[in-house]
């Protein structure tokens, strides 16, 4: 995969090694239609798009028709499939057709933003040069009357041993490496996997001689069900060619009041190896939680209380044969940890737990699971590879019709001591990896899998788990389920390139090897929009952010575009990030760079030829303001001290900053450079300046400098070259060192501040650091003098705003040079009684004071590292800003008025 930037145009194409394009993303510059619906919008901007997807207007036309049921006389088309919303974006999906039929996993996929219609982004799957031979119109005819029998002669079955549930005719591509698994076995999977494996399959017959590898063909699809030892019924899907009868493809449609709970699993609780699957009662019991089950209410007449909620139900549905435990009405669910009765109420609180997070977050659970029958059945003692279910194993399975969940069921966290055994469903991580990385898939794509990758399963419960996580390993995925495996058999989340583990690499297999890739990729974004940030607060904001994204990600999907690279997938999180999250009050647009950056630093986006040990490329135009991390993401908790913007008095270009004179002109200077792989062109900056304050927020607390912009000249690729850009002119009005913020722009790099519309805002809290493009100086040297510091701070204040739609808990801290307290000086607020909470948007002035100790020198501060004074404004443990004062020795005077 490689990425171009179209001429004259914001758009940016990536195109598969064959030149195919699979993603079309207009982030830059969304392209609105004069359209009455999202769906009329997409239609709109297909028929625009023909040429980039290789297609003609011909096959076009049907856009507005269903698939056929039957062979038709139309060659090679595009058709309607599904439309979906999730909060202010719907995605329109077409299915690419042959005959009229669809094309199994080939189509396009179209994000429109509301209000007004704008197309945001498109994914491509299919495949120009499809070409198929007729069937008979009697081969076709009896396939369409297929009986159940008649299926089971063709799986190699005996007669009355499944249930056919349905069929359709499909355009189907023949793998013959892909004829029963998605990702063929590999020695690195046994590396990797953990869990006790088994790829379930049935003995098929061999294909037809006449069935040609990398050929398509019209086949049935045929949904059935019929029993596997070990595991009872399971619900599997063929493609079978309707001329010769060859299975083409076969895939199970499986993949891997109060109660006490283990809330966390014992090791990421305490952090203490000892507490893993093996302790006993006695080590582990006083590690449980009381919760509250969110259960139904207790059964009529008999008045008892069985572990059943609005989304799942505790059910013994396989063997071995261990009923639910119930409960007389009122009585508590407390039982030991090594018992199957605490196995069943873990399964019910977390799985019940996974279906809340998400509701929490605004998904409507319906409408995201549209084919999933609530309360799910759910086994926490079931099996998957063996008899009795004595196995280290899990699974999610899909619905009959394989668009949906249909069950999900639990084995064991560790197999020593099966008389009293230990759940992995006691384990949120694995509850984690089974609902939110196959559950969320069956209902978007109908499938347990992605194309590339076996799921997001980890992502979420690395994520999810890490803000509070004390596990003495940080990137184990699952520290406790997989502590008694060996090492070769645990899963990270931080596997590195020269080992294999980037895109395209060794390692880059499909299946849970790629799975770790991803998870590495997507740890990293959350680590740098504040997962590695000393805050819980922080960490758990970016936690659920991350995983928020993933969902939607996910909802964008359908079965013609379950994306079969990681770019597939990266540009569905992108474009999932221009959505606002509109109940949790977040403007979007913030992060789609970060996501970028994050797949590329995993080795997406390399140049044609580059090795898979080596990182991605930058986007081709990625100009900067330097913040000390050359254009990149990684975290940064000071965001406010760019020192590549500075002030002089006069419009003398020099690069020494003077402090601002408040009340005449002042002219500002920023310095731009480009880490894209493309000269930068029509570079521009805009200029902004505020008073002093934290909890800003774009764009209502900034105004445009005298001089608002200024064009700068081309700017050399690869980080060869850095321009000055100014002056801009402006004049301060207030005491105390307004803040300046800088935006730089080119012919495809546009800021992220383009992504908002009119009634949008954004704190600078999540503004700026996301946002190479943004640099914002909250610097303002004082003098160095003893009487210069006093000075310096007296009466000096700045505005503390309330960015939040809520009333918030204020923590304002100070962080001074260890050598200046250590003479007795410290920095106070003279209302610091006043600076305990805000109301919703509220704002208040900080008042400061700099209460002197011992004398000093400036040859004392000049032999010192640390001469910085940085005042961090926290609210609800989220860091919205701040200001910073550097003690200069080589200054003689402060800030002053005319």
């Amino acid at each position: 995969m490689f990425q171009e930037l179209l001429p004259n145009e914001q758009t940016l194409i990536t195109r598969n090694d064959a030149g195919v394009v699979r993603d079309i993303n207009h982030a830059e510059a969304p392209v609105t239609q004069p359209a009455g619906s999202a769906r009329e919008a997409a239609d709109l901007y297909l028929r625009q798009q023909a040429d980039q997807l290789m297609t003609s207007q011909e096959s076009l036309r049907g856009l507005e028709s269903l698939t056929a049921s039957s062979p038709e006389s139309e060659a090679g088309g595009y058709r309607f499939q599904n439309e979906k919303a999730q909060f202010d974006i719907t995605t329109v999906g077409y299915q690419q057709t042959f005959f009229g039929l669809p094309v199994w996993g080939a189509g396009v996929s179209v994000q429109v933003k509301h209000e007004p219609y704008r197309v945001l982004s498109a994914q491509h799957t299919g495949d120009p040069g499809i070409d198929v031979d007729q069937p008979n119109d009697g081969a076709v005819s009896y396939m369409q009357n297929l009986t159940a029998d008649q299926l089971a002669k063709l799986l190699g079955l005996p007669p009355e041993s499944l249930a056919l549930n349905g069929k359709k005719l499909w355009i189907f591509l023949y793998d013959a490496k892909k004829r029963t698994e998605d990702h063929p076995h590999t020695d690195n999977e046994g590396f990797t996997q953990g869990f006790a494996e088994l790829h379930l399959t049935l003995p098929i017959p061999s294909v037809a001689d006449s069935i040609k590898n990398g050929r398509y063909y019209v086949a049935l699809e045929a949904l059935f069900t019929t029993t596997v030892p070990n595991l009872g019924p399971v619900n599997w899907r063929a493609f079978i060619e309707v001329e010769t009868g060859s299975v083409l493809q076969l895939r199970a449609l499986i993949d891997n009041v109060n109660g006490l709970v283990f809330t966390t699993d014992p090791i990421t609780l305490t952090g203490n190896p000892a507490n893993g699957p093996t302790a006993s009662n006695a080590t582990l019991n006083p590690l449980r939680q009381s919760v509250p089950l969110p259960l139904n209410p207790p059964l009529p007449i008999v008045n008892i209380q069985t572990l059943t909620g609005q989304f799942v139900r505790i059910s013994d549905f396989e063997l071995p044969t261990v009923s639910a435990p119930v409960q007389p009405a009122g009585v508590n669910f407390n039982f030991n940890s090594r018992s199957n009765q605490f196995a069943a109420v873990n399964a019910y609180y977390n799985c019940d737990r996974f279906f809340r997070v998400m509701q929490s977050m605004g998904f409507n659970i319906v409408s995201y699971f549209n084919n999933t029958t609530f309360p799910i059945p759910i086994d926490h003692r079931g099996r998957y590879s063996t008899v009795d279910g004595v196995e280290v194993n899990a699974y999610c399975a899909g619905n009959a019709s394989g668009n949906g969940i249909g069950r999900s069921a639990y084995m064991l966290a560790n197999t020593t001591d099966t008389t009293n055994p230990i759940s992995i469903a006691a384990d949120w991580r694995v509850v984690l990896h089974e609902l939110a990385g196959h559950g969320i898939l069956w209902d978007n794509v109908s499938s347990p899998n992605f194309g590339f990758a076996h799921s997001a399963g980890d992502s979420v419960a690395a994520i999810l788990n890490d803000p509070t996580s004390q596990a003495p390993d940080r990137f184990e995925t699952f520290p406790w389920t997989f502590s008694s495996l060996p090492a070769t058999s645990r899963r990270r989340h931080d596997r590195t390139l020269v080992d294999g583990w980037g895109w395209g690499g060794t390692r880059d297999v499909g299946g849970y090897s790629s799975e770790q890739i991803l998870s590495t990729t997507l740890f990293r974004f959350y680590r740098s929009i504040g997962g590695d940030s000393g805050s819980v607060s922080m960490r758990e904001f970016a936690a659920r952010y991350t995983c928020y994204l993933i969902f939607r990600a996910v909802s964008t999907l359908t079965p013609a575009t379950n994306p079969g690279n990681a770019s597939g997938f990266a540009s569905a999180l992108m474009t999932a990030d221009l959505g606002d999250w509109t109940t949790a009050g977040h403007s979007g647009g913030a992060y789609g760079k970060v996501i970028r950056w994050a797949f590329e630093k995993q080795a997406l986006f390399r140049a044609p030829g580059t090795p898979a040990t080596a990182v991605g490329s930058p986007p081709p135009v990625d100009v900067y303001i330097e913040d000390g991390r050359a254009g990149e993401y990684s975290f940064q908790p000071v965001h406010w001290n760019n020192t590549r913007i500075w002030n002089r008095r006069s419009a003398d270009g020099l690069m020494t900053h003077q402090e601002p004179v408040v009340g005449q002109p002042n002219f500002a200077y920023v310095k731009v450079k480009n880490r894209g792989t493309q000269v930068a062109t029509n570079v521009r900056v805009k200029a902004f300046h505020c008073n002093p304050g934290t909890g800003l927020t774009w764009p209502n607390d900034w105004q445009p400098m005298t001089t608002a912009q200024r064009s700068a000249p081309n700017i050399a690729p690869n980080n060869t070259a850095e321009v000055v850009v100014g002056p801009f002119e402006w004049t301060p009005t207030q005491l105390g060192h307004e803040c300046m913020l800088m935006i730089a722009s080119a012919t495809g790099d546009a800021s992220n501040i383009d992504n908002f519309t009119a009634g949008d805002s954004i704190p600078e809290w999540r503004l700026v650091p996301n946002d190479n493009n943004i640099g914002q100086r909250n610097v303002a040297p004082v003098a160095a003098l003893p009487d210069g510091l006093v000075k310096a701070f007296k009466g000096r204040r700045f505005l503390i705003r309330n960015p939040f739609d809520e009333v918030v808990k204020l923590d304002v801290r100070v962080q001074q040079p260890k050598w200046l307290t250590k003479l007795g000086w410290q920095l106070v607020f003279q209302n610091e009684q006043e600076l305990s909470r805000l109301d919703k948007r509220g704002k208040i002035e900080a008042v400061m004071a700099m209460k002197p100790g011992e004398e000093f020198k400036p040859e004392t501060v000049r032999s010192q590292r640390d001469r910085t004074i940085t005042i961090e404004v926290w609210a609800n443990g989220l860091l919205t800003g701040g200001m910073t004062y550097v003690i200069d020795p080589k200054l003689t005077e402060n800030e002053r008025v005319v």
